[in-house]
């Protein structure tokens, strides 16, 4: 019993540090997966293309974890489980995914066991989902070899000076504001801070917005982070005024503006999540698009056949 045990937490543990080794090998993949890529109308979760990268990582310590009526569970195996049932999972402490996932495997292995000696090998319904999945397997090591040739290191540091770093700098502010329900409400508060109550406390007491519990206050931004209409009267209050009356589609609201300056430009460690989820949006559309031109689609019951889009949904 003692035994197993420790063999057990051992194999915890291997799968903890092959899962580190794997984010350190994998943060570019990592980026890929946050996005959840979207490619021609067909989505792809982060966790259905990492089984290349599983796979890789697990080559050098492929320890065989369980044995189940001879065949063996391998520390791969586990991990493609949990690229199956990671998000399920995600709540979970480490060692409770790892047995759960292992467990799984185990009952899987003893219901595919079951169904060979009931002769099912060959049932159509095993046969169809073989074919499925095999499709399913070309697809997602097939996608991901090509946005990882496609999204690399270099070619993000290669964006970001070409889009952020060689863009000029952006003037911001800091502003306050309090937005009210009508013309007569954004007035009446405008009194309350000509009379002598700071911009803050007037904000705090009357404001519907959810910046009230923070005085009205918005923090630095720049002109494209608000409405035009918004942007346009602040970026044209000078420190310490009060604005007039502006309507939006939320309210009417009152600025004030306490500071401003120039916006630094982010480092490449800053923004280069955004970046690789931008360029993998991008190279995604590209690589899906490139491939249905190339593509014969005949849809059933089109006139016109071709490679068009099926229709999703009744206009």
């Amino acid at each position: 019993m003692t035994q197993g045990l420790l063999r057990s937490l051992s194999f915890q543990l291997n799968w903890g540090r092959q899962r580190a080794v794997e984010m350190s090998r994998g943060m570019l993949l990592g980026s890929i997966f946050a996005v959840g890529i979207f490619a021609g109308g067909m989505t792809v979760q982060g966790t259905d293309v990492r089984a290349e990268e599983a796979s890789d990582a697990s080559e050098a310590e492929d320890v065989v974890v369980a044995t189940v009526n001879g065949s063996e569970i391998r520390f791969s195996d586990v991990l493609l489980a949990e690229e199956e049932m990671g998000q399920a999972l995600a709540q979970l402490p480490e060692q409770a995914r790892f047995q759960y996932m292992l467990s799984m495997l185990i009952d899987r292995q003893i219901l595919a066991d079951a169904a060979l000696k009931d002769g099912l090998a060959d049932d159509p319904g095993v046969l169809q989902r073989q074919a499925y999945f095999d499709k399913k397997a070309l697809r997602d090591v097939y996608w991901t070899k090509r946005l990882l040739a496609e999204v690399t290191e270099e070619k993000a540091k290669e964006y970001y000076q070409e889009t952020i770093a060689a863009a000029e700098p952006e003037e911001e502010i800091h502003g306050r504001h309090l937005l009210v329900p009508s013309e007569e409400a954004a007035r009446a508060a405008m009194a309350e801070i000509a009379g002598g109550k700071t911009f803050a406390e007037v904000a705090a007491a009357v404001s519907v917005g959810p910046s009230k519990s923070e005085g009205g206050d918005l923090g630095y931004f720049v002109r494209g982070d608000m409405v035009p209409a918004f942007s346009e009267v602040a970026f044209a209050l000078k420190d310490g005024e009060v604005s007039e009356p502006v309507k939006t589609k939320f309210g009417w609201h009152v600025i004030t503006v306490e500071d401003r300056r120039m916006r630094e430009t982010p480092s490449y460690e800053a923004v280069r999540s955004q970046l690789m989820s931008e360029m993998v949006q991008v190279k995604s559309q590209e690589l899906m698009d490139s491939l249905r031109e190339g593509a014969k689609i005949d849809l059933s019951g089109s006139e016109e056949g071709g490679s068009s889009r099926p229709v999703i949904a009744p206009e």
